[in-house]
């Protein structure tokens, strides 16, 4: 689950992602819209209430923070405090269905790199 931001700054590689490109993006949004809607009803931020998703998903499965900031990762790391009912799970999943996202991760050119070993 990934929470798109705007690619504003000069050099930001997210603008060569296809789910940041300007016909994807507006679909995504709408996820993260969904994502804000339930983490403010659970009383934390979308990013600690993502995390939270990941871990709630089993051990064999863990978040990677991509925090700039110390108080990015202060943030973040809170969401080890949150705990997510069945019923909060399957709402997230429901908001958000994988195969609705818009655009693959990366261009086709670096999915073949990540799938070289088929």
């Amino acid at each position: 689950m990934v929470l798109p931001h705007t690619p504003s700054a000069q050099g930001d590689f997210r603008a060569y992602l296809p789910r940041f490109r300007e016909e994807n993006f507006a679909q995504n949004q709408r996820f993260v819209e969904e994502l804000k809607q339930i983490a403010t009803t659970k009383g934390v931020s979308p990013s600690q209430l993502a995390i939270a998703w990941v871990l709630a998903k089993g051990r064999n499965i863990i978040p990677v923070i991509g925090a700039r900031k110390r108080t990015q990762l202060e943030e973040s790391l809170k969401a080890v405090e949150v705990e997510l009912s069945p019923e909060e799970l399957s709402r997230i999943e429901a908001a958000i269905p994988a195969p609705a996202i818009a655009g693959t991760r990366y261009d086709e050119h670096q999915m073949k790199m990540l799938d070289s070993e088929r």
